[in-house]
């Protein structure tokens, strides 16, 4: 049988569907931003979606709820349960959320013997957004500790017109005035796992210091990805994120990192 609110449960139901509804909002608002600038192709792009369709379940009930001044006819054990799993899937978010957040904020550990710069993408032979934040701050990590070597790393994509690699030697060069004898490339991968890899090969010292620049977002998952590729020494060197779409990245690296952490059944990396 249902049992009517008391008081301090209807204020805090009232405040619990303002809130709902505000996100219900943001979510639609801001999943149109992301279709804006990444069109519907853009990775992960349901998650504002589904947010939104969470949010307007959690709307009706407590509408109802408010309107009836009484609970829904919910088993405990079920209401219970909802709980403990929204509980402990909200804490874990937070945690790893934390985690990639704090890799993105990274100060620069300076005088590294290599920084490697992880490839993105190309439209022919210029680099998208992201591939430019990394190669500028690779070429601002590099002007600032001139002994530092840098591998350029990416292969060539289907509708790129040159390698990943080649388009970050150039422009190191030509835009920021980059020595080409303190550039090394590496122009087989396709991912960041064969990125550090290949770069770890042409390294071939697992212990040496090495920073890897990719945009603040991804840091915390690269991290990962050169612990369990063998890195003993490797620090993040966080290019910018562009925002407003940065948010949506940010909140992506979450699954992306629990894919890993499945894959290498390890909990997280120990940030240097």
């Amino acid at each position: 049988m249902s049992r009517r609110l008391n008081k301090p449960e209807t204020v805090f139901k009232a405040v619990c569907l303002c809130i709902y509804i505000l996100i219900a909002a943001f979510s639609v608002i801001y999943a149109l931003i992301c279709l804006a600038y990444g069109g519907i192709k853009l990775t992960f792009l349901w998650f504002w979606p589904c947010v939104t369709a969470f949010c307007l379940v959690r709307i009706w009930m407590l509408a109802h709820e408010l309107k009836k001044k009484e609970r829904l006819n919910i088993p405990k054990a079920v209401r219970w349960a909802y709980y403990g799993v929204f509980a402990l899937c909200l804490a874990f978010f937070v945690f790893v959320e934390s985690r990639i957040i704090g890799a993105m904020t990274a100060p620069d550990t300076p005088n590294l013997e290599y920084v490697i710069v992880l490839g993105a993408g190309l439209r022919g032979k210029v680099p998208k957004n992201p591939l430019k934040t990394r190669i500028s701050k690779a070429a601002e990590y590099a002007k600032a500790n001139p002994d530092t070597k840098i591998i350029a790393s990416g292969g060539q994509g289907e509708d790129e017109e040159i390698s990943e690699a080649e388009c970050i030697r150039r422009k190191l060069t030509q835009d920021y005035g980059i020595d080409n004898s303190r550039i090394i490339l590496e122009e087989m991968s396709s991912d960041t796992e064969e990125n550090l890899g290949y770069c770890l090969d042409i390294i071939k010292d697992p212990g040496a210091s090495v920073g890897i620049v990719s945009n603040g977002f991804h840091e915390y998952r690269a991290m990962m990805i050169a612990d369990h590729t063998g890195y003993k020494n490797a620090h993040p060197i966080p290019a910018k994120t562009l925002f407003p779409v940065g948010l949506h990245y940010t909140v992506r690296e979450f699954f992306g990192v629990c894919e890993l952490m499945v894959k290498y059944q390890k909990p997280y990396v120990k940030m240097q």
